[in-house]
């Protein structure tokens, strides 16, 4: 079993010769004297590493989980609406077994929801493990409130300058995330920052003026996040590259993919098309 140790010590009170054989009469055909065990035990002097716990109360150990194993993720998630034939259950799956997200009283996630400011706030801020304490008297946007749901997690982007309002001071939790707001969260919060070649535009409909095209880019660059093809419906150009379609509403689904893609690249799912 991976990451499976077992060790083996003597029982105090015990000794075992070292440079003799076990005392059993020759004209005795059976012996009721133990056969000592042919591996050597472990010396008393020599220290067990720190980072390898050995239970004290227990024959078995549960196997550590390997990091590059996005399966291995044990713990039950019973969404009615996401089974694992879903296209995202892999990653709905990796960021709720982190207690990143959750569903909905009914016992639905709904994947093809769109997924709210709010909500995505408390996505993004959770994914990067942010969890500093806010003053209870701190309010960034008028319509944001200390009492209100995702006050905390929006307080917490907000600081840092992960994301910002509308001229008017408002957050507007409640509005739909676009595709193109997603990549912003996203990378932002995951703290890319790297310049983006002048002229570079993987997509027909992100040109290099487009007010999310070095976020869409960055993670573009990482294997993140792909487009869609040209042609269905949208027109091709001579390079014939993909749409992202940055002005529509990313769904919880989507949304789900694009964090854990983010966040736990190698913990918990391989990248792939959207």
């Amino acid at each position: 079993t991976p990451g499976l140790m077992l060790m083996f010590t003597r029982q105090a009170g015990t000794p075992v010769p070292t440079s003799t054989s076990t005392a059993t009469p020759t004209r005795t055909s059976t012996s009721t004297v133990t056969p000592l065990p042919t591996f050597t035990p472990i010396p008393t002097n020599t220290p067990i590493p720190t980072s390898t716990p050995i239970p004290t109360n227990t024959a078995t150990s549960t196997p550590r989980v390997p990091t590059a194993t996005p399966t291995a993720l044990v713990c039950p998630m019973n969404f009615t609406d996401v089974d694992e034939f879903n296209p995202f259950y892999i990653y709905i799956r990796c960021l709720y077994c982190r207690g990143i997200i959750g569903g909905y009283a009914d016992g639905t996630f709904r994947p093809y929801n769109p997924t709210t400011r709010g909500q995505m706030a408390k996505i993004v801020s959770n994914a990067a493990g942010f969890s500093d304490p806010i003053p209870s008297n701190r309010q960034t946007f008028s319509d944001v409130p200390p009492g209100h749901t995702f006050w905390v997690y929006i307080e917490r982007l907000a600081w840092r300058g992960i994301v910002g309002g509308y001229a008017d001071g408002t957050f507007r939790p409640d509005n739909w995330v676009t595709r193109g707001q997603m990549t912003k969260f996203a990378s932002n919060a995951a703290g890319f920052d790297e310049e983006v070649p002048p002229g570079t535009q993987t997509y027909t409909d992100v040109p290099p003026a487009h007010t999310f095209w070095v976020y869409i880019e960055r993670l573009s660059a990482r294997g993140i996040i792909s487009g869609y093809e040209c042609g269905n419906p949208e027109p091709c150009d001579p390079q014939r590259r993909p749409y992202y379609r940055p002005h529509l509403d990313v769904t919880r689904g989507q949304t789900s993919k694009i964090v854990a893609n983010t966040f736990f690249p190698i913990n918990c799912a391989p990248r792939g098309d959207e």
